[in-house]
């Protein structure tokens, strides 16, 4: 058999949990097939694997196992050069020397037989250690993303961080490829993934709302608190209205109409408690600019 090389040419972009079916299989709705898992796959199984396919098929694999020759294990024969001298060598062998050894041959084909019935595993070969780069962009507009953590699902520590041009690369061995990461970046959405190289991940930023400027919008039912000093007023959280003397007061006035409180917005929707400050204590408040 020729030699066999396994090249990725068409990375899938399906996420292998997302395709999983009730019955284990995994299904991909995308190519309309259904994904075998090679992972746990020898040289030898592979070869055998892609000698009988009758089709094309999409597969899972490691990283270790593509990109190189495939080699085939040959079987454990007993050569012909070798029955001679073991023939010979019964020969010189007395009677009584022949029954306290045991028969060579017996104890030879036995170990033929478990040489035959041992399949070799992929996990019986050297860890390979790999490198996978990657870049991480908004999905809005693909700007490159910086100081982006990449950290393994279960652990706290980031085995790295995106540099300016959006860019992180990880060194892995074969076993990490199987576990799921995080990528993180505050004001985005967390996203987990396996990790596959050269992979382009995109971000979602959270959505905000911004009314007039920064704000803040309770969802509690408080009113709304202002204070107003002749033509200067600002809002006044209800946990310091104790700071205010009561003789400082002129007045109370509570708005409660919608066509009062709809000019102070959604701020106002639970109503406006004005405060009006005496003229000769108006120097005593502090109005942020």
């Amino acid at each position: 058999m020729k030699n066999l090389q396994l090249i990725l040419t068409k990375p899938c972009l399906q996420q292998w949990s997302d395709i999983e079916q009730p019955d284990g299989k995994h299904h991909c709705g995308k190519c309309e097939k259904n994904i075998v898992d090679l992972t746990t796959k020898s040289d030898t199984e592979l070869l055998d694997f892609f000698k009988h396919k009758s089709d094309n098929v999409c597969g899972r694999l490691l990283a270790s196992q593509m990109n190189r020759d495939l080699l085939l294990l040959p079987p454990a024969k007993i050569g012909w050069q070798w029955l001679m001298p073991l023939a010979l060598a019964a020969l010189a062998i007395s009677p009584a020397e022949a029954q306290k050894t045991k028969p060579a041959v017996t104890q030879t084909e036995g170990q033929h037989k478990d040489a035959n019935e041992t399949k070799p595993s992929w996990a019986s070969l050297p860890t390979l250690p790999i490198t996978i780069k990657g870049t991480v962009v908004d999905q809005t507009n693909g700007k490159a993303l910086a100081s982006v953590k990449v950290r393994r699902m279960g652990e706290e520590d980031a085995l790295a961080i995106t540099d300016s041009l959006g860019r992180f690369e990880l060194n892995l061995v074969d076993g990490d490829t199987l576990s799921k990461f995080i990528i993180n970046l505050p004001g985005y959405s967390p996203i987990e993934t396996y990790l596959n190289d050269n992979m382009v991940i995109k971000l979602i930023a959270e959505k905000r709302i911004m009314l007039g400027g920064i704000s803040t919008i309770s969802l509690n039912r408080s009113p709304l608190y202002l204070i107003r000093a002749g033509n200067k007023s600002c809002t006044i959280a209800a946990s310091k209205l104790g700071e205010l003397s009561p003789d400082w007061i002129e007045s109370i006035e509570v708005l409660k109409d919608a066509k009062d409180t709809a000019v102070y917005g959604a701020k106002g929707a639970n109503g406006v408690i004005l405060i009006e400050i005496k003229k000769a204590y108006r120097k005593n408040i502090r109005f942020s600019k």
